[in-house]
């Protein structure tokens, strides 16, 4: 039986509340809840600097011909996809990213800070995804927010497509 929204909010509450699920902390790094439409995002529990590595992203390896496309899954060389775990599984887009997602080692990924980042400060990075049906409207709230969660250059595509749904509806 599926659950309903409403049952599957209260029960996701007390998992949480029990377990911790969505909890993280430590010395670098924290997620919070914002509540509302934007959920958990990662900020910085100390100084950052240019350059410096704030966050290594470790989870699950995916198989490329295997990957669902789940929306937290990152793309690594050699066809495969890295669906991470907490806290990096709370790193929320920007139009105007604080941080750069590079490959660190075959199986992590990491985000180095692009600027200086003060505690309290929401890491985030352009997740930059291709236009898809699926991809939801950007929320980063940043004055050079493009109006999707998609790289600049599939801004004109992705117009296109949402157009496309619209006139469908």
């Amino acid at each position: 039986m599926e659950l309903s929204k409403k049952r599957r909010k209260k029960l996701q509450s007390a998992v949480d509340q029990d377990y911790g699920y969505r909890q993280y902390e430590d010395r670098d790094v924290y997620v919070y809840d914002h509540g509302g439409k934007l959920g958990c995002g990662v900020f910085a529990s100390r100084q950052f600097f240019p350059g410096e590595l704030v966050i290594e992203i470790k989870g699950q390896l995916i198989p490329a011909d295997e990957y669902d496309g789940s929306t937290y899954a990152m793309h690594l060389e050699d066809d495969w996809y890295l669906e991470p775990t907490i806290p990096g599984a709370f790193i929320n887009h920007s139009c105007s990213p604080n941080c750069d997602l590079i490959q660190v080692t075959d199986t992590t990924n990491g985000l180095i800070a692009r600027c200086n980042i003060e505690p309290g400060t929401e890491i985030c990075f352009d997740y930059q995804w291709e236009a898809q049906s699926w991809i939801p409207r950007c929320r980063c709230g940043s004055r050079d927010c493009r109006g999707w969660v998609v790289g600049q250059d599939e801004v004109k595509k992705m117009k296109k497509l949402a157009a496309r749904k619209k006139k469908a509806k």
